[in-house]
């Protein structure tokens, strides 16, 4: 192996000033004299002057101590985003309904607003939670996604969504005139959630104020729910916050619904 050697004046830029060029040698001679007389220079622990931080290589992991798998949020994401747009397609579905007349028939029945309208949307969950369980089982078969944190806190944030995606469509339903109209403001309301929950791009790196504005988001609190459970790992005391926002949003948006809700267009 053959050792190539450079002298400090080689080393110095051809097209700097000679007394820029003399100041700097001067400081790097100074530099290299520290070295030397240093304690310990030369030795097994080094002395002088040296870099005073070290860098190295760490692969990125969960909670756990598993490698994380970017898949994990994007399913996360997709998922919430498609079963906010079936809520959206709850609610132009009641809207429809009402149009054709049939809630006119449902009222003719010994059942009240609130059992017609719960009907729905305990209807509306369960589809919502299963979707989500089928999202992430194929997740997990085929691109080893894992639920790394709590498998109940899993399931709690993913019942606790579906509800509130249930209540969301009822909450269009609720304040939509007519079919034709509620459909494009809904939708436009529904892709703001989305890109706001974090679902598009993760929260963190949004800006700092963007964070603590997207809190009012009901969608952010379920994908941190999700990330919670699933790649970073967390217990499911980490799962109750995102739980109960979300159960309180499904409280505000099915009283709303059960008060504005008409029988008739």
């Amino acid at each position: 192996t053959e050792i190539y050697t450079l002298s400090l004046h080689d080393a110095l830029p051809i097209s700097m000033p000679a007394n820029q060029r003399n100041a700097l040698k001067s400081i790097l001679e100074g530099a290299a004299k520290i070295n030397a007389l240093a304690p310990g220079a030369g030795g097994e622990n080094g002395g002088g002057l040296s870099i005073p931080f070290t860098t190295s290589e760490e692969q990125l992991t969960s909670g756990s101590g598993i490698p994380y798998n970017p898949y994990a949020h994007a399913f996360g994401g997709m998922a919430i985003q498609f079963i906010l747009f079936m809520g959206v397609d709850v609610g132009i579905g009641l809207l429809l309904q009402r149009q054709r007349g049939l809630w006119k028939r449902f009222r003719a029945a010994p059942l009240s607003k609130l059992q017609l309208l719960g009907s729905r949307a305990i209807s509306a969950m369960l589809i919502a939670t299963i979707i989500l369980a089928v999202v992430f089982t194929f997740a997990r078969v085929v691109f080893n996604v894992r639920l790394d944190g709590s498998v109940p806190g899993f399931i709690a944030v993913c019942a606790a969504f579906g509800l509130m995606t249930a209540t969301y469509g009822l909450l269009i339903a609720a304040l939509g005139k007519t079919a034709e109209a509620a459909r494009g403001l809904s939708i436009l309301g529904t892709l703001v959630m989305v890109i706001l929950s974090g679902a598009w791009v993760p929260s963190f790196l949004f800006p700092g104020w963007l964070q603590n504005l997207t809190k009012l988001v009901p969608a952010r609190w379920a994908m941190d729910g999700l990330d919670a459970m699933s790649w970073r790992g967390l217990p499911a005391s980490e799962a109750v916050l995102p739980v109960v926002i979300l159960l309180g949003f499904s409280g505000l948006f099915g009283a709303i619904a059960l008060v504005r809700f008409r029988w008739e267009e």
